[in-house]
């Protein structure tokens, strides 16, 4: 079955090709003629020859190009570039060429360039070549006006201003698409930080009236603590999901931020277990934790931290089944903090590494729900708005053991002692 989104970006190269050898191969043509019009003996040169099917048969090269190469900016540039030197050395090479056919050349140019409006840059050869025509005039009279050599200049002007406006009408196109998707995106980013702030105070209410309600319940024993702890397993979920989405907007808009402070990692990674607790006893997973006594302090941004690590946890406790472990280890890491999450899921597949911290790479849980695929995404991009980063550790043998390294406050590094020196034989 055909990618639609393939399809869809084939589309406007295809017209872009089309419309290109359609241009190009006029230009060509007309070039071709004037050369060997110009000749003033009865069969032109070779080299002219040459020159003359090889700028042809580049229209050949051209619509056989890869869409993928026809999309990149560097090829408008390399082709335009290529054919203003080649539109140059041809005039060079026309014996009773004058100043003038340069100078009306590079005017042709100046103006399919410098217009604001397709219609004008289409005008604009027009313009210059009805001037040419009565510079022609008055220059050399209607009757050496008739010469192939000198009225083939006036069709070869047309299109070498059409050919300039084609590509200075596509890089016009290309900036109102992209003013338009920042406007686009700018207006998603506005939108979703309204939601958020609606939903945040109803959102925080009932996580905490469902909080209380389930301590409360768990200290009684009360079967209606697994409905409560579904109320908060789903409140948190929702919670997550808006910030994600508004950390999309933000990081497709302008990158996410971080105001780093001195902070206690091992705060945080309680916090965050404290608050995953109703999660794994509704899943009957597991939770394992370690965390390393007298942690350095950390430089982080502590709100953007537990974002981070609660996507990774949260990612940990959706893909691990019913009966599973998930451990949570802290630990320094030379210059850095190391958050280790584990978990006992099904791992992740070779294939699946190199995009696996892109948006929108779903993944089925344990339980047959569908993620969004935001997770990893925004938690790789709140731990290097840090300064941070986030790894696989292939070594860890079965599930999946991501490893999250935060940056230590430089006044612990510098407070760190060095590590023992290696004993040497004697």
């Amino acid at each position: 079955m055909t990618d639609v989104s393939t399809t869809s970006e084939a589309n406007p190269q295809s017209e872009k090709r089309r419309l290109l050898v359609l241009v190009r191969t006029g230009l060509t043509l007309a070039i071709g003629y004037l050369l060997i019009f110009s000749t003033r003996d009865s069969a032109p040169p070779p080299a002219l020859t040459a020159f003359v099917v090889l700028y042809l048969a580049s229209n050949i090269v051209v619509a056989l190009m890869p869409s993928r190469i026809l999309a990149r900016a560097g090829f408008d540039v390399g082709l335009i570039l290529t054919d203003t030197a080649a539109i140059s050395f041809a005039l060079s090479l026309i014996p009773d060429a004058n100043t003038d056919v340069f100078v009306f050349y590079f005017t042709v140019i100046l103006l399919a360039s410098i217009t604001d409006r397709t219609a004008l840059s289409l005008l604009s050869p027009l313009i210059t070549s009805g001037a040419y025509l009565a510079f022609l005039l008055a220059r050399y009279g209607v009757q050496e006006l008739m010469q192939p050599s000198i009225l083939l200049r006036l069709p070869f002007f047309l299109l070498t201003g059409t050919f300039y406006g084609f590509f200075v009408d596509r890089v016009r196109r290309g900036q109102i698409a992209v003013a338009a998707a920042k406007q686009r995106a700018a207006a998603r980013t506005e939108l979703l930080q309204a939601i958020t702030h609606d939903l945040k105070q109803p959102l925080w209410v009932a996580s905490e009236s469902a909080t209380m309600l389930y301590d409360r319940l768990a200290r009684d024993a009360h079967p209606a603590r697994e409905l409560a702890a579904q109320i908060m397993v789903s409140l948190r979920r929702m919670e997550a999901l808006t910030l994600n989405f508004l950390d999309l907007g933000k990081l497709e808009l302008r990158g996410l931020c971080a105001l780093p402070q001195r902070t206690s990692l091992t705060r945080i990674v309680d916090d965050l277990l404290d608050a995953v607790a109703p999660a794994c006893d509704l899943k009957g997973v597991r939770l394992d934790r370690e965390t390393a006594p007298a942690l350095p302090q950390a430089w982080i941004d502590p709100i953007q931290a537990e974002r981070c690590l609660g996507n990774i946890l949260d990612n940990a406790i959706k893909f691990t089944p019913a009966g599973g472990t998930v451990s949570v280890r802290t630990a320094v890491d030379g210059n850095a903090l190391a958050v280790r999450v584990a978990d006992d899921g099904p791992g992740i597949s070779p294939e699946r590494e190199a995009g696996l911290f892109d948006s929108f790479q779903a993944g089925t849980a344990s339980g047959g729900r569908r993620s969004s695929g935001l997770g990893l995404h925004i938690a790789d991009a709140l731990a290097r708005a840090m300064g941070g980063s986030i790894d696989l550790d292939h070594d860890h043998t079965r599930g999946t053991c991501f490893v999250v390294r935060l940056p230590i406050a430089a006044e612990q590094v510098n407070a760190m002692p060095l590590p023992a020196p290696a004993a040497t034989a004697a």
